[in-house]
């Protein structure tokens, strides 16, 4: 055989391994197995076992030679920013405070320690039975007394239009932020943040009075209010 010739067959066969190698290797990614993008594992506590994130990191890219550890680390990453969602929520549910209703408030509250906290209003208002109106109107008697009605005070309009009378639910609310609850009205205290403080405040309100109202009964406590 000539040497052209060898050099011909030679170059067939090369070009046939080529192809063929080619042609191996399409299929191939075509009909790559495909892996479930989770762990194969019995979970213990919930929680995945662990990555040696460092070795990974120290070997980059061989470390993740093989589509089963890629696979691998992508589902611990997952499981891990799952689970840490969901502690975050559970930690969230379980850190906020219960709402009480203003019954239960009021029935723990002590009116004598809602006296203390309205010193404050002392500037303002007149507490006595037959005080004078200050700046503010007086306030004996002010649970169930109608809306801006005291006599000899001068009301702001926003005040004036309110209709009704003073529950306590309503001065609960009220003093929370009074220029919320009555955009335009003359009062310029910024209000008690603290539930408990108002429920105080409020439950002194109603012992200034020769009748008040009663205080509304807790909610769930299987009774009516009266």
């Amino acid at each position: 055989m000539s040497r052209s010739r060898q050099l011909t067959a030679i170059f067939c066969v090369a070009t046939s391994l080529g192809v063929a190698w080619g042609l191996n290797f399409f299929f191939e990614s075509l009909m790559a197995p495909r892996y479930p993008a989770r762990l194969a594992y019995d979970p213990v506590d919930h929680m995945p076992p662990p990555v040696d994130m460092a070795a990974v990191q120290r070997g980059w890219p061989e470390s993740l030679n093989e589509p089963e550890q890629r696979v691998r680390l992508i589902a611990y990453l997952g499981d891990m920013e799952r689970q840490g969602r969901s502690q975050t929520i559970v930690s969230s549910a379980a850190t906020k405070p219960a709402v009480l209703d203003l019954g239960t408030l009021l029935a723990s509250a002590d009116p004598h320690v809602g006296q203390v906290k309205a010193q404050v209003c002392t500037s303002c208002h007149d507490f006595t039975r037959g005080g004078p109106n200050r700046i503010g109107p007086n306030l004996w008697g002010v649970v169930g007394r109608d809306v801006a009605s005291h006599p000899g005070f001068s009301y702001s309009q926003a005040m004036s239009a309110q209709p009704g009378a003073w529950s306590y639910q309503r001065l609960f609310d009220y003093l929370t932020s009074p220029a919320r609850a009555v955009p335009g009205n003359k009062m310029s205290f910024a209000g008690l943040r603290s539930p408990e403080d108002r429920a105080a405040v409020v439950r002194f309100l109603g012992t200034l009075g020769t009748n008040p109202p009663s205080l509304p009964q807790p909610q769930g406590s299987g009774h009516e209010g009266k």
